[in-house]
């Protein structure tokens, strides 16, 4: 699905419309300096004496229009006045009373941006399907679109099963260690943009474990770390089924990773992850982010694969 957000909310976001200017940028002929609005034909030869009869401010509009052997101060990204065609920057001028001297000529059109120099009105200033960087906002907001229409972040929940593992900074106990599968799924989703529902840690006990399942299933994506292999407390498959999930595959030649599950219930889709951080992060990047990005409609969302060459001893299970 879409939704409209703010512009400056954009970032990372994939857009689901053509955006087209609402107006032409620049929307008048301007000047890129601070200095002196001038008849480029006055200042061929310098230095030259011309009568200042003004003072254009950025935002206001010189209703006169200069004429031979007048000029008129202009500041940075004010409207050009009328007749003027070249801008001579402050540090090549004197003031001298009601007068100013021009001490270095300036072509014609010289420091000046024309009307619709970078864009015309309607015109196609980013794509569908683009992904919005930090350089578009300028952009966007020159374009003058306050809200952009984008595709929705799928809602997301991680739970951490285990009854061996505590929050990180907690007091270890015999046989304890410390959560890192979690704090590196909430990075991992952060990274992407999408702030997750952490659903904490459940043991492996079937009522726990089902308890938080049915809250994890009521997202759009339901992450679910340890638990998934066959040992005698790897209850994930079973209790997931019970709940109505459809498992579509369980176990990837993936190394490290094997173990890991995917199924779905109604639009809910569910990665179990096998409970080894270099799991969980293989995991991530060649299976779950596609899935993500795919649903968010970003594009390439498959993973990237590239060959190198192994400079030392590696230990390689075919088929893996």
């Amino acid at each position: 699905p879409t939704e409209k957000i703010l512009t400056e909310e954009s970032v990372g976001r994939i857009l689901k419309e053509d955006v087209h200017s609402m107006i032409e940028m620049p929307p008048f002929d301007k000047s890129l300096m601070d200095g002196y609005a001038v008849r480029a034909e006055d200042i061929k030869r310098v230095p030259a004496k011309l009568k200042n009869i003004g003072f254009i401010q950025a935002g206001k509009i010189f209703k006169k229009g200069i004429r031979q052997g007048e000029c008129v101060k202009i500041m940075t990204g004010a409207a050009l006045a009328k007749n003027a065609d070249s801008v001579v920057m402050v540090e090549h001028t004197q003031q001298c009373a009601a007068y100013v001297e021009i001490k270095k000529s300036s072509g014609k059109w010289s420091n000046i941006s024309f009307q619709g120099e970078d864009f015309k009105k309607g015109q196609t200033v980013l794509e569908k399907g683009h992904c919005i960087n930090i350089a578009d906002i300028a952009l966007l907001a020159s374009a003058g679109k306050r809200v952009v229409c984008v595709s929705k972040k799928p809602t997301v929940a991680i739970l951490n099963t285990g009854g061996e593992i505590i929050p990180a900074g907690a007091r270890l106990s015999k046989g304890q260690i410390y959560n890192s599968n979690g704090p590196q799924l909430l990075s991992l989703l952060k990274s992407d943009g999408i702030h997750p529902c952490n659903l904490g840690i459940a043991k492996d006990e079937p009522r726990a474990l089902a308890k938080a399942m049915k809250r994890g299933l009521t997202n759009e994506v339901f992450l679910i770390s340890g638990g998934v292999s066959v040992g005698d407390y790897d209850l994930v498959p079973g209790i997931l089924k019970s709940l109505g999930v459809k498992e579509i595959f369980h176990n990837v030649r993936t190394k490290p990773g094997k173990p890991l599950f995917f199924g779905k219930r109604n639009r809910t889709i569910v990665f179990g992850i096998p409970g080894n951080p270099a799991s969980t992060f293989v995991a991530y990047f060649i299976y779950i982010r596609p899935a993500l990005y795919k649903m968010m409609g970003r594009k390439p969302y498959g993973p990237r694969f590239e060959e190198g060459i192994i400079d030392k001893e590696f230990r390689h299970k075919p088929g893996r």
